[in-house]
C-alpha cells in the first residue's frame, strides 16, 4: 500500500518528459499522401483535490509543405491550397484524465502504464490531429488531411509500437 503523497511524488518524478514519436501522413494531391514524423514528450500530473492523473503532451513535427495544385477531370475537380513550409506544433495539450481510487492498495505503476497505453493510441492522437489546421500562404487555415499512422513511446530506451 502506498500513501497518496508518495504516489504523487513517484508519478511526478518518473513520468516527466517521457518521449514519444508519431508517424503521420498529409495530403499532397488527390489520393497522394506524404509521410512525416513528429517528436514529442508527455508528462503526468497528479491533482490530489480531484483525485485525477492528468496526461499532458507537447509535440513538434518535421517540416511539411505543399505547393498549390488544381486538378480537373471529367468526373471531379479538386484544388489544394498551398501550405508553406511549417511544422505541426502542439503545446501542453491535455490528452487524458484518469481518476485514481484511494486508498492506493494497487500497483500504481501498472495503473499509470495502462493510462499511457489508453492515451497514446493511433485513434486518440488522430482526434488531436483532426483539430489541427495548418496556416496557408495568405494566413488562412488549411486542412492538410493529417492521418496518424503509428505511435511509439520510449519506455526506458525501448520502443512500443502501435499501428493502424
Amino acid at each position: 500500500m502506498v500513501d497518496e503523497f508518495e504516489f504523487f511524488r513517484n508519478v511526478q518524478a518518473y513520468y516527466q518528459h517521457m518521449r514519444f514519436q508519431v508517424q503521420f501522413t498529409y495530403r499532397i494531391l488527390h489520393k497522394t499522401n506524404k509521410t512525416a514524423k513528429a517528436y514529442g514528450s508527455f508528462n503526468c500530473r497528479v491533482n490530489p483535490r480531484t483525485q485525477q492523473v492528468e496526461y499532458q503532451m507537447s509535440l513538434k513535427s518535421e517540416t511539411i509543405a505543399r505547393p498549390f495544385s488544381e486538378k480537373g477531370s471529367f468526373l471531379f475537380s479538386s484544388q489544394y491550397p498551398e501550405i508553406p513550409p511549417q511544422s505541426v506544433l502542439i503545446e501542453h495539450y491535455p490528452i487524458l484524465k484518469l481518476r485514481y481510487p484511494v486508498p492506493i492498495n494497487y500497483d500504481w505503476y501498472s495503473f499509470i502504464f495502462k493510462g499511457t497505453q489508453e492515451a497514446f493510441t493511433v485513434q486518440s492522437l488522430q482526434q488531436v490531429f483532426d483539430k489541427y489546421r495548418c496556416t496557408g500562404a495568405s494566413g488562412e487555415e488549411v486542412d492538410a488531411g493529417l492521418k496518424v499512422a503509428a505511435v511509439s513511446i520510449d519506455w526506458y530506451n525501448g520502443m512500443r509500437r502501435t499501428k493502424v
